[in-house]
């Protein structure tokens, strides 16, 4: 009897540690895949530069240029910016022909603008961000702003967001009827 016993607990426990690697490879196989979808998900988009932003946005666009993230790529010495750890951050990425757009620019916190830049779309916050705007998060951020840095001193998104030398002028939402 206690063979029997012993046998089934055995048996239990096997299934049981079966059960749980089979459901913790499929999480890992699912969050795997956001993070592919993610990735292609900004892939199709293109990098298309501030001057392309600055057409509809010049208040915050003139503010920016004001800023410590206007100027980052200039805060480089020559030989930073042919680092690649410092050219992700001081950068925004490269257009579709290839030219590194340096200085954190509007893409490095919305997203490239390739398919939301047209007026149409940008009218349409819902079909903007379908089409691959990111309204920055404190995660947009620490990209960049993380202990990675060398010259990290913390970061506190809330505060950052204030601070006019590193934000642009953000202009208050258009609501329908006004």
């Amino acid at each position: 009897m206690l063979r029997k016993l012993t046998l089934i607990a055995t048996i239990a426990l096997v299934a049981t540690a079966f059960l749980l690697s089979t459901a913790m490879a499929q999480e890992a196989t699912k969050e795997a895949k956001q993070d592919t979808v993610k990735k292609v998900e900004a892939a199709k988009y293109d990098y298309v530069g501030h001057k392309k932003c600055k057409i509809c946005h010049k208040t915050e666009h003139d503010s920016w240029m004001e800023t410590v993230h206007a100027k980052a790529w200039d805060a480089l010495k020559p030989e930073e910016q042919k680092k690649a750890e410092c050219i992700g951050c001081h950068s925004t990425g490269k257009d579709k022909d290839g030219e590194l757009l340096t200085g954190v620019q509007c893409e490095a916190c919305h997203g490239p603008g390739s398919a939301y830049k047209s007026q149409k779309i940008m009218k349409d916050k819902e079909l903007a961000i379908a089409n691959g705007l990111i309204m920055p998060t404190a995660e947009t951020c620490e990209g960049c702003h993380n202990k990675k840095s060398p010259t990290f001193k913390g970061f506190k998104f809330e505060e950052a967001v204030k601070n006019m030398k590193a934000m642009h002028v953000m202009k208050e939402a258009k609501t329908e009827g006004k």
